[in-house]
């Protein structure tokens, strides 16, 4: 049991520092207040949960991974809307694709290969 709240510790650490440098990424061309690059943040954060539970299921095929991935990284713009004015917003989803690509997975031969 104590092992299992360590890895939970490091990774919601891990998390919160990617959380934070995606955050600061955006930050010169969206130039929040503290509050809301928290909030920012905070959002950031609950889908990288989310997308670092998708790419750690080894059960699900590269194309699957993707979908899940595009869909994940949808709704995450979405709420964003409800974190940012919307001038702001637009400025987000215009440079999302630039500092959170989904690595889009490329066929080869039968298989599928993830490409970065």
């Amino acid at each position: 049991m104590r092992g299992q709240t360590l890895y939970a510790l490091k990774t919601d650490r891990k998390i919160r520092f990617e959380a934070k440098e995606i955050t600061a990424k955006y930050q010169p061309y969206l130039v929040m207040g503290t509050e809301q690059a928290l909030e920012f943040q905070s959002t950031v954060a609950r889908f990288l949960v989310k997308k670092h539970a998708v790419e750690q299921d080894y059960s699900l095929s590269p194309r699957a991974k993707y979908h899940l991935l595009k869909r994940i990284s949808g709704r995450e713009a979405s709420e964003m809307a409800d974190v940012l004015e919307s001038y702001r917003w637009q400025e987000y989803m215009r440079i999302k694709p630039l500092k959170q690509p989904v690595p889009t997975p490329i066929e080869f031969g039968e298989n599928l290969v993830v490409k970065e």
